[in-house]
């Protein structure tokens, strides 16, 4: 829609002074029932007076039973409805060559704040038709056929596959039977309800047809609808935090066979459809790709391996497709007839929905412990690298995480702030963040942390307190504090201090490449930055450091990496500690080091058995540039 449009329609909410969603929901309703109206009677209703307009045949004729339905959203506010009336009026032009879609108004409507606050996240509608296309080409679709969108949102999915099923001409087959016997939706939510019905009442036509669209929890609720033969659609990508620990018990014991611990879930909306799929049935997922290397997913990826065919498999590889989500997806298309699995066609987008790789992978080689889905060279040089390695990174070091200080803006202080209120000397740290590591060298800004835990009595260190009282409402208001776990001015995870004195490798937990530095000088660091401390005895600190720059371990993690943006990947302890480096005798590690970083390259390429070949047509392109 028109952004001035749209803006003014805002606006009107806005003036309501109500809450903005509910003013939202209201407004949606009430321009709903005003243009299929319009639809039904011709626009030049809009011609009136809203006064003379509400009193004519018009406004009740060709009432559906939808807005008889959902009338509870009428918050029945005459200005608004006038003002909107009006607004209409002036845009009938607009309304006229455009196809009204109430739920696409309704995302135009929410910012990305409250999008985010309600969870939801609206699939482009490209990617619908692609997604639906597809899975229709592995299934013969007739008059019994029944489609399902256990979590339909605005209905986008449900439209899309109306207007598939009835361009196949099925015999028999016409608009209303499409509707009430072959497409049902289900969605949590009472108004994505209605936006999904009144969606597929303007597609249609029909205003009175009995909709398959339920309000109920897909989940938890109980429910029988018989079984699907196409199960489709974008399930709720909710983490564990943001999950009541009553909900998650539930899911606990519904769905042990991919939910636990800190499961999405999403997890379980594949459990639940695979339990209502037909024979021969197919499922269609858009979904966060993170399913395939998270650590608590591996349930899901043994059960997805075990119980269907992976038919095709789109991996976005870091990049995201939604509107205000960083979310990035993957398109997984299942097939749960196994008596005949093929290879997984596989798509990797590589920077843009135009730039992707294509190759098939044979899905027994998919691991629970995480998919790692590569080119036949690609693969035999990663195996090659695993086989002959022989020590896990958690056996030769620990890996910890920087201090969380609970608000940065308090702590965090320059030379001209430790100057104007002369903070005592023995508390402050030099401190960096993610942004400041380089794998051989820190970009430090002079930049310190109040280390306030070593303030034993607040009368011992008055020009630091002093600073601090300005940001004390705040600092009491920290969650830890209020408990009283920690007092007003302390850090609110300080760590061990000997940790960040003592000699570490830092590096970054978010990164394009692998910026792993051996720090000496004390820094103290974040939480947005790990590191790695008592070390074996075997193991020569510069060594490991080398190896882990290396461009050959560069590649060799990145296979397995969780990638979370365009090429940015993970550096969590999770996956850190459990992949495999070559480890040397001591005086071989010394040598190594001795030399350099050419001399690790050289080395490791012996050690493993690589060629010039596979340096420039392999590992070259996982090698972030230095």
């Amino acid at each position: 829609m028109d952004k001035s449009f749209l803006r003014e329609i805002a606006q009107i909410i806005k003036d309501m002074e109500c809450d903005y969603i509910c003013g939202v929901k209201y407004v949606i309703f009430f321009m709903s029932k005003l243009i299929y109206n319009c639809k039904q009677e011709g626009f030049e209703i809009l011609n009136f007076n809203y006064e003379d307009y509400k009193s004519t045949l018009f406004f009740s004729r060709h009432e559906a039973k939808i807005f008889t339905d959902y009338n509870f959203l009428d918050l029945n506010n005459k200005k608004a409805e006038q003002n909107l009336y009006n607004l209409l009026k002036s845009n009938r032009r607009f309304l006229e060559t455009n196809d009204f879609n109430p739920g696409n108004l309704y995302e135009q409507l929410l910012t990305s704040k409250e999008k985010k606050s309600l969870g939801q996240v609206y699939t482009p509608l490209e990617i619908i038709i692609q997604m639906l296309e597809k899975s229709l080409s592995f299934i013969k679709i007739d008059k019994h056929s029944r489609f399902l969108d256990p979590s339909c949102g605005g209905g986008y999915f449900l439209t899309e596959m109306f207007r598939q099923i009835k361009s196949l001409n099925i015999d028999g087959v016409d608009d209303r039977y499409i509707l009430e016997n072959m497409i049902y939706g289900i969605d949590i939510d009472d108004f994505a309800i209605f936006l999904a019905k009144t969606g597929m009442l303007f597609e249609s036509g029909l205003n009175d047809v009995e909709f398959k669209i339920f309000n109920i929890d897909y989940l938890t609720d109980s429910f029988d609808m018989g079984k699907f033969d196409i199960i489709a659609g974008n399930p709720p990508y909710v983490g564990h935090k943001n999950s009541t620990a009553a909900y998650k018990k539930t899911l606990y014991e519904k769905y042990p066979d991919v939910f636990y611990d800190k499961s999405d879930i999403s997890y379980c909306f594949f459990k639940k459809s695979a339990d209502i799929l037909k024979e021969d049935g197919i499922m269609t997922f858009i979904t966060s790709r993170y399913f395939m290397e998270a650590m608590y997913a591996d349930k899901l990826r043994k059960f997805l391996k075990q119980n269907f065919q992976i038919l095709s498999l789109a991996d976005y590889s870091g990049n995201t497709v939604f509107k205000d989500a960083m979310i990035s997806p993957a398109v997984i298309i299942l097939s749960n007839n196994t008596g005949n699995k093929k290879a997984i066609s596989y798509v990797k987008y590589n920077g843009d929905k135009n730039a992707h790789d294509i190759f098939n992978f044979n899905q027994d080689k998919l691991k629970s412990s995480g998919w790692i889905i590569l080119r036949d060279e690609e693969l035999n040089l990663f195996e090659r690298i695993e086989e002959i390695s022989n020590t896990y990174i958690k056996d030769v070091c620990t890996i910890k995480q920087g201090i969380i200080t609970g608000l940065d803006k308090a702590f965090i202080v320059d030379e001209e702030t430790i100057e104007k209120y002369n903070i005592e000397s023995y508390l402050l740290k030099k401190w960096i963040k993610n942004s400041n590591i380089r794998d051989s060298v820190i970009k430090y800004n002079n930049l310190y942390l109040i280390y306030s835990n070593n303030i034993k009595d607040e009368e011992h260190c008055p020009n630091a307190i002093k600073y601090l009282s300005s940001y004390r409402e705040k600092l009491e208001n920290r969650r830890e504090c209020q408990r009283g776990y920690r007092r007003w001015f302390d850090l609110q995870w300080e760590r061990i201090e000997s940790d960040f004195e003592n000699p570490k490798i830092i590096f970054p937990y978010k990164a394009k490449g692998n910026y792993f530095y051996y720090d000496k000088n004390a820094f103290f660091c974040s939480a947005d930055v790990y590191f790695a401390n008592g070390f074996q005895e075997a193991l020569n600190p510069d060594y490991l450091v080398s190896y882990l720059n290396s461009s050959i371990f560069e590649f060799y993690f990145k296979c397995q990496a969780k990638k979370v943006g365009n090429a940015v990947y993970e550096y969590y302890p999770n996956k850190l500690n459990n992949v495999k480096i070559y480890l040397p005798q001591e005086n071989i590690q010394q040598n190594i080091s001795d030399l350099g970083k050419i001399s690790i390259e050289i080395f490791l390429k012996k050690v493993f058995n690589i060629s010039e070949e596979e340096v420039n047509n392999i590992i070259n392109k996982y090698v972030q540039k230095r």
